[in-house]
This record gives C-alpha cells, sequence and structure tokens, in this order.
C-alpha cells in the first residue's frame, strides 16, 4: 500500500476522510435544500468505498509498477474518483432530478476535495506514528 500500512495510520487517513466528506454531504444537502441523507452516513460511504478502491489500486500499482513515479498513481486516481463520486452521488441523490444539472460540477469538486483531503491525511505520516494513506 502507498506510503505504509498500520491500523493505527488507518484510523487517522479514516477520520480525514470521513470528516471531509460528510462536509462534502452537508454542502450539496444544504445547496440543494435537501433533509437527507445525513452528512455523516454520506460522508462514512463516500470514505469505505474510497478505502476498498483505493487499496485496491494501490495494491495494483504497486504490483504492476512498484517503481514508477508518484505522477501516474495521481493520474491514475482521476477515473477512479470520477466513477466512485458519481456513484456515491447515485447512491444518494438519484430520485433529486434538479441535481443532474450540477452533477458534472459537483463531481469536478469531489475529484478536487479527495485531493485536497489527501493533505492532512498524508501529513499524517510525518506528524503521528503508523502513517497510512491511499485512495
Amino acid at each position: 500500500m502507498p506510503f505504509g500500512s498500520s491500523a493505527l495510520g488507518a484510523v487517522y487517513f479514516g477520520a480525514v476522510k470521513l470528516i471531509g466528506y460528510s462536509a462534502a454531504g452537508y454542502y450539496v444537502n444544504r445547496r440543494e435544500g435537501l433533509p437527507a441523507p445525513r452528512p455523516l452516513i454520506f460522508g462514512a460511504t463516500r470514505a469505505i468505498i474510497g478505502v476498498v478502491v483505493g487499496s485496491s489500486y494501490g495494491y495494483a500499482y504497486e504490483r504492476f509498477a512498484p517503481y514508477s513515479s508518484p505522477l501516474p498513481f495521481y493520474l491514475g486516481l482521476i477515473p477512479i474518483r470520477i466513477l466512485e463520486w458519481l456513484f456515491v452521488f447515485w447512491l444518494f441523490y438519484r430520485h433529486v432530478s434538479p441535481l443532474r444539472q450540477r452533477l458534472p460540477g459537483y463531481t469536478v469538486a469531489g475529484i478536487l476535495w479527495s485531493f485536497v483531503l489527501d493533505i492532512p491525511a498524508m501529513a499524517t505520516l510525518f506528524v503521528l506514528p503508523g502513517g497510512f494513506w491511499i485512495c
């Protein structure tokens, strides 16, 4: 797994992503005037999908390109994150027809937000014991 694999590191990483993705769910709900889904459920779902898919991608990347530059790794995350965000938006908001018009913008914002959340998640590698980082 890229950059480590301890249980404590996974907790740090997961907490950063859970909080950040919950904030994203809160933002979409507020912008769309929706009472549901609960931001914490949205955030937990997005974080779990990211950990499962990201672990698989990280494992495959290390297996087939172990000494490669990090740039291809990050570029490979873009289509993965597009699919992850589209799936989560479909899962929670498929019944909200006005959202469909803004879905491309929300998806791009979600991808950028995922990369922004990687910064504090990766910073835990250098500040806290047991660093961990994946998609």
